[in-house]
């Protein structure tokens, strides 16, 4: 499912980090990064996401699962549906899903692929999220038409996303990138309507400003984050 041509832009993880001891040891040194206000903010904005959740069923493709900061609440839920974790790097999705399969009993899928290029039959997801996945993927306008293709008619995309200020020095490092538009909320609502999506909506659940974190290349140190809920309907 991974192209090394298709694919070479993407976040790879080291190998090297594969044990609980190293991976706490990494999990403590980015929370010390993250100032008071973001994490509160983090906080709400995951407790808001739970609410969509619990409506969920059918098939649900979580992209750009990671380290499963999303995933587990989906484990978690007691709504019926059947979660499908997913990201670009096999070695940190191998990872989660020993982790999750330690500690919940729920069945589970869980495949390594580009999302640029879901290997998914037309028309036979229900829904599709992702823990600010978007934010990280280039050629976003790629996964959100794959999203659209993907998704049965009346499925849905509720994800969470973070936003920036247009013309912040995070927007500007964004573009230099090549993530502009997904950083940018009217950038993104008009990839998403680009791609087919219908009743289109973001929602600003909180935002706080951004500490020096040097594990993250986005957001700019002293720019607000915007934590967003974006929701629309094939």
């Amino acid at each position: 499912m991974i192209s090394d041509k298709l694919s070479h832009k993407e976040w790879r993880w080291d190998k090297s980090i594969f044990s609980d001891m190293k991976m706490e040891k990494l999990r403590q040194q980015y929370r010390r990064y993250i100032n008071k206000e973001t994490r509160e903010a983090q906080k709400i904005w995951l407790n808001e996401m739970k609410d969509y959740i619990d409506d969920f069923q059918g098939f649900v493709v979580d992209i750009a699962t990671g380290l499963g900061g999303l995933f587990e609440t989906l484990l978690k839920s007691k709504a019926n549906f059947y979660p499908i974790a997913t990201d670009v790097d096999p070695n940190v999705l191998i990872w989660t899903k020993r982790k999750m399969e330690e500690k919940y009993s729920r069945e589970f899928l869980a495949v390594a692929f580009d999302a640029k290029h879901l290997p998914f039959k037309d028309d036979v997801l229900n829904y599709a999220t992702s823990l600010a996945g978007f934010n990280n993927i280039p050629v976003t306008g790629l996964v959100l038409e794959e999203v659209y293709r993907t998704l049965k008619h009346g499925g849905r995309l509720v994800a969470m996303h973070s936003f920036v200020e247009e013309n912040s020095n995070s927007a500007k490092l964004a573009k230099q990138h090549g993530f502009e538009r997904v950083w940018i909320e009217k950038y993104l609502i008009n990839d998403l309507t680009k791609a087919g999506f219908r009743k289109v909506k973001t929602h600003i659940v909180t935002s706080a400003i951004w500490a020096e974190n040097p594990m993250d290349v986005l957001p700019v140190a002293e720019d607000t984050q915007y934590f967003a809920i974006i929701e629309a309907e094939k």
